[in-house]
């Protein structure tokens, strides 16, 4: 059976690029091109989408595998013998861009489209956008489609900024002047027209014959030219107004959106709207298929730049953007902060030799919030490796019960990345009243939890913005993994427990998070399910309660959905009578000496008709999705790996349900949920 022909068909190129942001963090061998950012847009939208383009033998399978699962047709694909044109795409501060080529530069040439590469079925399409690519070969495309006689078929053709040097200006004037819709970018109609005068040079095109013009001009927003009425209307389309994380690919992005438009039946400023939502949705996250997940973003992007056209009385509308573009980013930045703790490891021997000081024997990890799960993961590898007795208590638990109770020899490790909240500093002033030695670990050495400490411990990274914790509670989960190993190598007599290994082990961690971090389809696979849930149950034994309570917390800050967390033993006793049939139960069961227990409890969750969703290095022994953690680590290390899944979950969740993180009111409300968070009353022990 034939398979129908797209609405939007797209034709260009792919490519693997190698971007280096003005930041210096980079992406190395991401599969992109033209090709995919356009054609990703215009899927958002609604109508079917095919691609053509050449195919080199090295491209990536599973962004293709990707692709074909979200819908788009890859029947235009067609392999070319050698590599993929490969970039490095360099950015600037000011926003500037530089392409250098790490294939020869006349792979390009060899690697574009021609006009046989349609597939013979994919009649009459709605609309063809001619993306990027070699004058030559875009000329060629142009006049085949309009010598098929698909009549109805609306062309847009975008630029390459070398047409310049290809061709004649007259040349690229009586090209445009055969499609429907030109779409340079600001600078590539510069260049054509030998000034920088968008406007002037739109209208001189259309005085030319060309039937509509759209200047992409980056953060400047578009601007729509075309005839109407015998005049000349251009139309300024305002840029949305979104926090920037990536710009590769935004002008490609820009003309898929405006190609869906106009297969939708839209008049061009309509349909450039569209692209800019389109783009504005990109531009919050990262890589050539980010778009497959930010359907509610560019809808919301949509309607905001609606509302702001139908304010009236000089009210100017609310802006809506997108936070799940921080929480994205600081996702991807876990390997790092994993990699940066282990290189910063020698700083926790000072606050080792504080501890030996002082005839410590036991320790006490206290925390609230992600702190209070970063502590819940950690306890297993210090009572094994560090040579102390090591236990978890909430900090308010501490402060009002624990902390009178606690033997001469203790030292309580406080735990707060803001340094801020009142639980903790409350925990730490109470212990210090008692006499207890007090260690701060915080992201913030100069916070007010610091300065009630004896010794500090950094857990200090950067930051992007306000989203749900995610490399945060990584960092100080970290921290404690490797001050384990550092009061083993410092313990006074026999080494209480062989380190070797577990600092081999810890080595490893940021590598086998890199894995994890660019592989989103499990997580996302695992979002859908949760989407519709009255509840979600996470469960964990040992040091991943910790991680199931993580990942609840995800879901309440991000998705605002109803989630709970319990001991996978606790699940049988409790919440079995409340699960009903395709609810969603997450268990968390890397092997170690509670996973064979997660094992009977999947198959009585398959026994019961739930939803199981199974986290685990073991493929499941009963049905259920699986979201893979990488094998041979040892159990008290898992916490950091599956902070990942549990991380993207909670992401791709609040992007489906369009929530922003915390769901706050307004600012009052905001501002009184800091306060009472971060108020350090002191209350008076049991």
């Amino acid at each position: 059976m034939t398979a129908p022909t797209p609405d939007v068909i797209v034709v260009g190129n792919l490519t693997i690029d190698d971007i280096v942001h003005a930041n210096g963090e980079t992406r190395m061998a991401s599969p992109g091109g033209n090709t995919i950012h356009a054609a990703t847009a215009a899927s958002l939208w609604g109508p079917r989408v095919g691609l053509v383009a050449k195919l080199g033998g090295d491209f990536p399978r599973r962004a293709l595998d990707r692709l074909a699962a979200a819908g788009l047709d890859l029947g235009g694909l067609r392999p070319v013998e050698g590599p993929t044109v490969r970039n490095w795409v360099i950015y600037e501060d000011n926003g500037d861009r530089h392409w250098i080529y790490r294939t020869p530069p006349e792979r390009r040439f060899e690697v574009a489209p021609d006009p046989e590469d349609r597939p013979d079925g994919w009649t009459s399409p709605r609309v063809v956008h001619v993306a990027a690519m070699p004058f030559a070969a875009a000329a060629r495309i142009v006049v085949s489609l309009r010598a098929s006689g698909d009549g109805h078929t609306v062309i847009a053709l975008d630029t390459h900024e070398d047409w310049t040097s290809e061709a004649s200006r007259g040349e690229i004037v009586e090209l445009a002047s055969r499609v429907d819709v030109f779409a340079p970018s600001h600078g590539e109609l510069a260049a054509i027209a030998g000034y920088d005068d968008p406007r002037r040079a739109a209208e001189e095109l259309l005085a030319a014959g060309v039937p509509g013009v759209v200047v992409k001009r980056g953060a400047d927003g578009a601007l729509v030219a075309r005839r109407g009425e015998g005049e000349t209307r251009l139309t300024d389309i305002p840029a949305p107004q979104v926090s920037v994380v990536d710009m590769t690919g935004a002008g490609d992005t820009f003309c898929g959106g405006l190609a869906a438009g106009l297969a939708l039946g839209e008049d061009l400023p309509t349909a450039a709207r569209r692209g800019a939502a389109s783009a504005g949705a990109a531009l919050g996250a990262v890589g050539s298929l980010r778009l497959l997940d930010r359907r509610v973003v560019a809808e919301r992007l949509l309607v905001a730049r609606a509302d702001a056209r139908g304010s009236q009385n000089g009210h100017r509308a609310a802006v809506v953007s997108d936070d799940s573009d921080v929480m994205e980013r600081e996702i991807a930045t876990i390997p790092a902060v994993l990699r940066d703790r282990l290189d910063l490891a020698g700083a926790a021997e000072p606050v080792v030799d504080h501890l030996r000081e002082r005839g410590v024997h036991s320790l006490v990890l206290v925390g609230c919030g992600d702190s209070a799960f970063a502590c819940q993961a950690a306890e297993l590898a210090l009572n094994i490796h560090s040579g102390l007795r090591v236990r978890y208590q909430h900090a308010l638990d501490f402060a009002r019960y624990g902390v009178r109770y606690c033997p001469e020899g203790t030292a309580v490790v406080v735990l707060s990345f803001s340094g801020e909240t009142g639980r903790p500093i409350e925990a730490a002033r109470q212990a210090r009243a008692f006499g207890r030695t007090v260690v701060a670990l915080t992201g913030k050495p100069e916070g007010r939890l610091a300065r009630e400490a004896d010794v500090v411990l950094s857990a200090e990274i950067p930051t992007f913005g306000f989203s749900p914790g995610t490399s945060t509670y990584t960092a100080m989960l970290m921290t404690l993994l490797t001050l384990a190993a550092t009061l083993a190598e410092d313990a006074p007599g026999p080494d209480p427990t062989p380190t070797s290994d577990y600092v081999q082990a810890l080595r490893t961690l940021p590598g086998l998070a890199e894995s994890l971090v660019s592989d989103l389809e499990p997580a996302q696979a695992a979002a859908a399910r949760l989407l519709d849930a009255r509840f979600t149950a996470f469960l964990g034994a040992g040091p991943n309660e910790g991680s199931a309570n993580f990942g609840a917390a995800k879901l309440f800050e991000g998705a605002q959905q109803v989630a709970v967390a319990t001991n996978t033993e606790e699940w049988a006793h409790e919440h079995y009578f409340i699960t009903q049939p395709g609810e969603p139960v997450i268990l968390v069961a890397p092997t170690g000496a509670a996973q064979d227990r997660a094992a009977e409890i999947l198959e009585e969750l398959n026994y019961i008709a739930a939803e199981p969703i199974w986290i685990s290095d073991i493929e499941p022994p009963a049905p259920a999705l699986h979201l893979p953690l990488p094998p041979g680590v040892p159990e008290e290390l898992t916490p950091a790996l599956a902070s990942v899944p549990l991380s993207q979950l909670g992401l791709h969740l609040m992007r489906l349900r369009g929530k922003r993180s915390y769901n706050f009111r307004d600012e009052a409300a905001a501002e009184e949920h800091y306060a009472t968070i971060h108020r350090a009353t002191i209350g008076n022990p049991a």
